[in-house]
């Protein structure tokens, strides 16, 4: 049986974190704030900057990354952001796994909770968000790149 590693991403996986940043605005661009046309464009050294100013996960799978999520610092909080499975291992435990990886990351880092945000509609994020023990805020905003789309805050205490 194959096993998924999970491992904070450095400068050095750039390459990486890239790939599967391309795959996810690519299979599901209103999951996200950012564009792939913005992405795209982004040059080495941005990417490599990306986990040195956030916690960053990988999910890999015979070396291929297969998951991603990230922890953004937030005053006290942790926001989680792009997080992402490929579809087709969505369900593994790859996703939670990275998950996990974050929120471990953020208790380290003594943060009171972690924030994260879903798109109206998504119930499998929303699903996947309480299954892990987070809770909806009551907040909401609209989408950044569809206003006719809400997004919906969920927050797990870690205090």
């Amino acid at each position: 049986m194959r096993e998924i590693e999970v491992r904070q991403a450095t400068a050095d996986d750039w390459m990486e974190l890239r790939a599967i940043r391309v795959a996810a605005l690519t299979a599901d661009p209103s999951a996200f704030g950012a564009t792939l046309t913005e992405e795209s464009g982004y040059d080495e050294a941005r990417w490599r900057s990306w986990p040195e100013s956030c916690g960053v996960f990988l999910a890999t799978l015979d070396g291929e990354p297969v998951a991603i999520a990230g922890g953004k610092p937030d005053s006290d909080d942790v926001e989680l952001i792009s997080v992402w499975a490929r579809p087709t291992l969505r369900g593994t435990g790859a996703g939670e796994a990275v998950v996990r990886a974050v929120i471990d990351w953020a208790r380290g880092r003594r943060a009171g909770r972690i924030t994260a945000w879903a798109t109206e509609g998504n119930d499998r994020a929303l699903r996947f968000y309480r299954r892990l023990g987070f809770i909806p805020t009551g907040r909401d905003d609209a989408h950044p790149h569809d206003p006719a789309l809400r997004e919906l805050e969920v927050a797990l205490p870690l205090a």
